[in-house]
């Protein structure tokens, strides 16, 4: 993969005629705050694109001291985080927009880009289908999938459903309007032969709210499957998600591409991923996992790529 991204850049750069007018104007981060994901993003897309030519001219700001004068005079803007796109798509809206780390239902809410600009966006949750691969990999004795979410989590629960069903799981799940409802809405859906799956919506999963998760779905002996790093430590089982490093290796390929005149590409799931995994706690529910290297390699073959 990185290989074949290498080999793409480097046919726009032939493609363009070369490096001196390619890379006139200015690539703007903008930052949504001083947080340590956003930070490493912003670092890895100029590492990548200053490894790829170090005439790019590339500047970080927080989206809080970031100027109208600034976004108009960027070439490029790339936001990091959903605080940085709502500001600068609402306040200004740049000719070419890449947005970084922000869910594609928060994306999808956001208004639409004005005739003859272009928007793109390289998403921080993870598809449906790669969500269930994990489940598949890594529980294949699990025949029942729970889902508990918000108002927030409508569509990607909706997803999370049909990918399940397809891969033959029975799909539970309960929507609830604020935390008061969840311990109900957990006792519906779990049971031992389901996996709950933790979603991206912060009025059902958050940090008030995780440790009766995780304790009442272990009390139910059901092995949860997280969406970060955090989730994994906290005691679910087992998460796919994607790292800063990794989003921004994918947005700096589309960066350079469009700075050399290149259209921005249709908003997207990101293509590369990592997978985490607990076995203090697979142990402690009569699971055997594989490992973390392995889990990658299954949901890569189902996605018709190779390690």
């Amino acid at each position: 993969m990185r290989r074949a991204c290498i080999f793409l850049l480097l046919i726009f750069a032939a493609l363009s005629g070369g490096r001196g007018s390619a890379w006139a104007g200015q690539t703007l981060l903008v930052l949504s705050d001083g947080s340590d994901a956003y930070e490493r993003t912003a670092t890895r897309i100029r590492e990548r694109m200053s490894r790829f030519s170090p005439e790019l001219v590339v500047q970080s700001v927080p989206v809080a001291e970031t100027s109208s004068a600034q976004l108009a005079s960027a070439t490029l803007v790339v936001t990091i985080g959903t605080q940085a796109a709502t500001d600068v798509i609402m306040s200004h809206q740049p000719n070419r927009l890449i947005c970084a780390l922000l869910t594609h239902q928060t994306y999808d809410r956001m208004q639409p880009p004005r005739p003859g600009s272009q928007r793109t966006a390289v998403f921080i949750d993870q598809p449906a289908s790669r969500q269930i691969a994990l489940i598949k990999a890594a529980l294949p004795q699990i025949d029942k999938l729970a889902l508990v979410y918000g108002d927030a989590s409508v569509r990607y629960a909706t997803a999370l459903s049909a990918a399940g069903r397809q891969r033959g799981l029975d799909v539970r799940s309960a929507r609830v309007d604020d935390s008061a409802d969840l311990y109900n809405a957990l006792r519906d859906v779990l049971d031992p032969y389901s996996a709950l799956i933790a979603v991206p919506d912060n009025v059902v999963y958050n940090n008030f709210t995780i440790q009766n998760i995780l304790l009442t779905a272990y009390r139910q002996r059901t092995p949860v499957i997280g969406f970060s790093p955090a989730y994994v430590r906290a005691g679910a089982v087992a998460a796919v998600y994607s790292t800063p490093e990794q989003v921004g290796d994918q947005v700096a390929s589309i960066a350079i591409a469009a700075l050399q005149g290149v259209n921005l590409p249709p908003p997207a799931y990101p293509t590369q991923f990592s997978v985490s995994t607990n076995t203090h706690v697979a142990h402690s529910l009569s699971i055997e996992l594989p490992t973390p290297a392995e889990l990658e390699a299954r949901i890569l073959a189902t996605e018709g790529r190779r390690p």
